[in-house]
């Protein structure tokens, strides 16, 4: 069984365990089910594929210690990451969902090792405290960030350290505060010295966006 095929049973495996548990416990949350869903969807799969694509050829050249993910969700993209680089590599998912390291750890069950991380945190306050000991930076929902604090990161890293950040032009969700209107527009707000890579995807045809993709130092 590949990775992809262990994630989807572990994520129906979680999905029944929420239906059962919601019988007998009132606070089980059943819209958990939609969002575990959406996480492995194929929508998701094509963002975090093409953001691996495009950032491990730089990582290779780098000797590398710690990556940081924040707003990691369940984990997709260091599971996808972990795939492609060595078991050294310690990787920190950060999301201030509560319930983020539960479901992340119960979809990867079978497909992390023990230098991938779950850490319940709010990112910025989290990479405030730790942003030295960082070698790579990713953050795939810049746009539910304010947009100072997503530029207070890039001011903070260490002058060599790789970032690798994901937005979008998808105005109209009200939790969407920090969008742009064109790719350059996007790279420009992370006031980066050098760029490696920038470019943009079609999102979903229903939903009509695209989303961009900068990394560099």
């Amino acid at each position: 069984m590949n990775y992809r095929e262990t994630l989807y049973k572990n994520a129906l495996n979680h999905l029944r365990w929420i239906y059962e548990e919601s019988k007998y416990n009132p606070d089980v949350d059943l819209h958990r089910s939609f969002d575990i869903l959406q996480s492995v969807s194929d929508n998701q799969f094509t963002s975090k594929e093409w953001l691996v694509e495009k950032l491990v050829p730089f990582l290779q050249e780098k000797n590398l210690y710690s990556i940081a993910v924040l707003g990691s969700w369940y984990g997709l993209t260091s599971l996808l990451l972990r795939e492609q680089i060595g078991p050294e590599v310690h990787i920190n998912n950060v999301d201030s969902d509560p319930l983020s390291h539960q479901i992340g750890r119960s979809l990867l069950k079978g497909t992390h090792d023990k230098k991938t991380h779950f850490i319940t945190q709010n990112a910025e306050d989290w990479m405030i405290e730790n942003i030295r000991n960082m070698d790579v930076i990713i953050n795939t929902s810049t746009e539910h960030m304010e947009a100072d604090d997503v530029k207070l990161i890039t001011q903070l890293k260490k002058p060599k350290d790789i970032i690798c950040f994901q937005g979008n032009n998808y105005h109209s969700p009200q939790s969407h505060i920090n969008t742009y209107d064109s790719l350059d527009e996007f790279e420009e707000s992370l006031c980066l010295t050098k760029t490696y890579y920038k470019g943009s995807l079609p999102g979903p045809e229903a939903d009509n966006y695209d989303r961009y993709m900068v990394i560099g130092i």
